[in-house]
């Protein structure tokens, strides 16, 4: 079927015409107005709609029962996500599936009958979920993006004017495989579009999530601005990772358990870059048993150095290396008197990263008679084990050394096996993990917002389940968050409402019950949605 039959096919259903104009909501300057001028502040939670396990109609995620619930909640509003397989199937393009909209219909009907407003966004678009950089194919295969345009035309056009359907939110998290202009290409193709057969509805545009592997953030916060006037520009909200995603299956740097607040985590702020390192150290190319190893002492003479940090190098061994009691000592400009002595932390997992020119070889944290230790195998190239997270900020003229321990097995003739200081620039600030973090990441996205006069909405905050468990902090966090976003009046999105990790209701496979709620967080949104 062609594009233009598709349209024509949606046409087969419609709602009525004869709309409240007062519900409609509409963006005027840096806020979000209805029919009557009045500021309305959209605070929702995310309608996962299990749309990562591809189910075409999700009928056990939610049913009516539901938009009572968030009513009474306090919440006004839902993120709603659509994966594009609901509506078309990768062999049958342009076709779509009357199921698919018979079930969104159903929604958009509960949505109008329990005054909720509805975001649609599409979370998973042709070509590929974007958020852990699996989606290129977006980007690579021109027919994906016409396709994504056209199914965005069509929603468009089927709830125009419709005032419970307040937004058609083009894109979650992009991660694009050249440059933060192929995004902006296809958000000013998707607004054309979207306009051509509706001018009423607003219009959600996220800043860019990543690069293909690079996620530094611009001046511009990683937005752009369209020539829309009805368009709210989004931003999602996670830090500190290693505890909002702790445990997470599918990150593997951050399965050890963290709590918040934590005044011993830090975190650094801005965009800070791999400066270069110490590849002059002792390097092992040969087995042996466990030796104690002194780097060369490295004096700090260039200002640009923002961190030093530890990093661990196997590189070409496709055998075993260990490495344990690593530290790194500071001394004074005398390069003799030594100031301090860093303890390496082997033992967290979430602090150490692996990195391997062509991605083959592993890690694995260690506990041996008492000690820690850190084991790198099965490397065929460059590669190492670092620690950004444990870092020195050096002080000019002072000198450093890294020593530790190591042990190697199976190595061969190019094997080179060391310890290395490591150094990145880019850094504007160095924060604990406390309520000042959430206040120094979100302050810079917020003065974007101010400067473009534009509304901002945080469409993603939240934690994952093990950060309610054992007293690790997470209601203190999202109250910190709300708190930080309630300070700019921002439009706000908890994720999520129903799914086995992030979470108001916990399990997929059967509807929310009370068996299953978050209860304690629950609580705490009725109390802070109280509030006027």
């Amino acid at each position: 079927m062609s594009p233009d039959l598709a349209l024509k096919q949606v046409d087969a259903y419609s709602f009525t015409d004869d709309y409240d104009d007062n519900l409609r909501l509409r963006v005027d300057g840096r806020f979000v107005v209805n029919g009557q001028g009045e500021k309305i502040r959209l605070k929702g939670v995310a309608f996962g709609n299990e749309v990562w396990a591809n189910t075409r109609i999700p009928s056990q995620h939610h049913n009516e029962q539901d938009f009572i619930r968030l009513k009474q909640m306090g919440f006004n509003s839902i993120r709603f996500y659509l994966n594009y397989q609901t509506f078309e199937s990768d062999s049958a393009p342009y076709v779509y599936h009357q199921s698919g909209w018979d079930w969104l219909d159903k929604n958009v009907q509960w949505a109008e009958k329990h005054g909720i407003y509805l975001v649609l966004n599409m979370h998973v678009p042709q070509g590929g979920f974007q958020s852990n950089g699996r989606g290129e194919a977006l980007w690579d295969e021109p027919s994906n993006q016409q396709r994504l345009i056209k199914l965005w035309q069509a929603i468009a056009k089927r709830y125009k004017g419709h005032p419970n359907v307040a937004a058609l939110d083009l894109l979650n998290e992009p991660v694009t495989t050249q440059s933060k202009q192929q995004w902006e290409n296809l958000a000013s193709e998707l607004v054309t579009a979207i306009r051509q057969v509706n001018q009423q509805q607003m219009i959600f545009v996220e800043r860019l999530l990543a690069v293909k592997g690079q996620w530094q953030i611009d001046e511009q916060q990683n937005f752009f601005k369209l020539d829309d006037p009805n368009i709210v520009y989004q931003y999602h909200f996670y830090e500190p990772m290693a505890f909002s995603h702790q445990q997470a299956s599918w990150l593997r740097q951050y399965q050890v358990p963290a709590t918040y607040p934590d005044p011993n985590r830090l975190k650094v702020i801005g965009s800070a870059n791999w400066y270069g390192a110490q590849f002059d150290n002792p390097a092992i190319s040969t087995d042996r048993d466990w030796q104690f190893v002194e780097g060369k002492k490295l004096q700090h003479l260039d200002p640009q150095v923002d961190l030093i940090y530890p990093a661990l190098v196997s590189a070409n061994n496709a055998g075993d290396s260990w490495f344990k009691q690593v530290a790194i000592k500071e001394y004074a400009p005398d390069g003799e008197t030594v100031v301090r002595e860093i303890e390496i932390d082997l033992s967290r997992q979430a602090d150490w990263y692996f990195w391997s020119a062509n991605q083959r070889g592993r890690t694995k944290h260690l506990s041996e008679a008492g000690e820690q230790l850190l084991k790198v195998s099965a490397t065929t190239s460059d590669a190492n084990s670092g620690s950004s997270q444990q870092f020195v900020v050096p002080k000019l003229d002072h000198y450093y050394q890294i020593t530790g321990w190591i042990k190697t097995q199976g190595t061969g003739a190019s094997s080179h096996v060391q310890l290395r200081l490591d150094f990145q620039d880019g850094v504007s600030d160095i924060v604990a993990w406390d309520k000042p973090l959430i206040e120094r990441i979100i302050a810079p996205i917020e003065q974007w917002g101010e400067q473009q006069q534009v509304p901002l909405y945080l469409g993603e905050f939240g934690c994952i389940r093990g950060c309610f468990e054992q007293q690790r902090g997470g209601l203190q966090w999202v109250n910190d968050v709300l708190d930080v976003v309630d300070q700019y009046q921002t439009h706000f999105n908890f994720h999520s409402y129903h799914e086995d990790a992030f979470a108001l209701y916990y399990g997929y496979g059967r509807l929310p019950t009370e068996s299953n709620a978050n209860q304690p967080l629950i609580e705490l949104f009725k109390q802070r949605l109280a509030k006027p």
